[in-house]
C-alpha cells in the first residue's frame, strides 16, 4: 500500500509541476517538482526495503527512478542553461510513473550472477538518465510542431539531447564491458543489444547533421525516431512475451 501511495502521490506532483510550469507559475512548479523527487526518493527505499536489494531488478523499479534524476536535470537546465523547461521534465516525469503503476508489483526478485557485478548500478543509471532526457527531448520535438516560441523549444531539445548523448553513449560502453565480465563476450547481438545500439546510431546522426542548415528539417523527425527506438530498446524489447534476450531478467 506504502508503495502505491508514494508512486500515486509522485505522479500527481509531477502532474501538478507540468500544469503550473505550462501556466507560467514558475515558483510553484519547482516547489512540486521537489516535492516529485522528495516522493520518488521515499518511493526508492521502500522499493528497496521490499526488494531486499538495489532496486533495479524489474521495469517497475526503474520506472521509479525516473523522477529522481529529472528533477535535478530541470534545476540544472534553469540555473546554469538559462532555460526553464520544469513543465517538459515534469511530464516525463508523470509518464515514466504513469508507465510504473501500470507495471505488476514484485515484491522480490532474484538477482542473477550476471547482475552481481559492480557494473549494474552505473550502467542502469547512466541509461535512466539517457532515457529520461531524450523523452524530454521529444516532448519538446511535439510541442515545437504547436504555437509560438517553436524555434525555441526546437534549440532547447538540442540542449537537452547534448545532456542525453555522453550517457547513452556510457550505457552502451559499460554494458559492452559488463558482458565481457559475464559472458566472455563483448557484444552476442541479442536483440536488446542490437536496439540499443540502433538508438545510439540515431541520434549520431542527429550529431553529425545538426551543424548543416541544409538538413534543418531532418532534426525534428531525428528526435522522434530517435525516442521511437528508444521506446522499443526499453519496452518493447522487455515485454512482448514473444521476443526471447538473453536480458528478459528485466522483464
Amino acid at each position: 500500500m506504502m508503495i502505491y501511495t508514494l508512486s500515486i502521490g509522485s505522479l500527481l506532483m509531477a502532474l501538478a509541476a507540468c500544469v503550473l510550469g505550462c501556466l507560467r507559475q514558475t515558483e510553484f512548479a519547482r516547489g512540486m517538482m521537489a516535492g516529485c523527487w522528495v516522493t520518488a526518493l521515499a518511493l526508492l527505499v521502500a522499493n528497496g526495503v521490499q526488494a531486499a536489494a538495489l532496486p533495479f531488478g524489474n521495469m517497475r523499479h526503474v520506472l521509479c527512478f525516473f523522477p529522481l534524476v529529472l528533477a535535478p536535470a530541470a534545476y540544472y537546465m534553469q540555473r546554469c542553461r538559462g532555460i526553464d523547461l520544469t513543465a517538459f521534465f515534469a511530464a516525463a516525469a508523470a509518464l515514466s510513473m504513469v508507465g510504473a503503476l501500470c507495471m505488476p508489483m514484485q515484491a522480490s526478485w532474484r538477482q542473477m550472477p550476471a547482475l552481481q557485478s559492480p557494473w549494474f548500478a552505473p550502467h542502469v543509471t547512466s541509461y535512466v538518465i539517457a532515457y529520461g532526457f531524450l523523452t524530454v527531448s521529444a516532448i519538446l520535438a511535439v510541442a515545437s510542431c504547436f504555437g509560438s516560441g517553436k524555434q525555441a523549444r526546437l534549440r532547447a531539445a538540442d540542449e537537452v539531447v547534448m545532456l542525453a548523448f555522453p550517457f547513452l553513449t556510457f550505457g552502451l560502453w559499460s554494458g559492452a564491458l559488463w558482458a565481457d565480465v559475464a559472458w566472455a563476450r563483448y557484444w552476442a547481438w541479442d536483440i536488446k543489444e542490437a536496439w540499443a545500439l540502433i538508438t545510439w546510431c540515431v541520434y549520431l546522426l542527429y550529431f553529425h547533421l545538426r551543424g548543416y542548415a541544409s538538413f534543418a528539417s531532418w532534426l525534428r523527425p531525428l528526435l522522434l525516431i530517435g525516442f521511437v527506438a528508444v521506446l522499443i530498446t526499453f519496452f518493447v524489447v522487455n515485454l512482448l512475451p514473444s521476443i526471447q534476450s538473453i536480458h528478459s531478467y528485466a522483464q
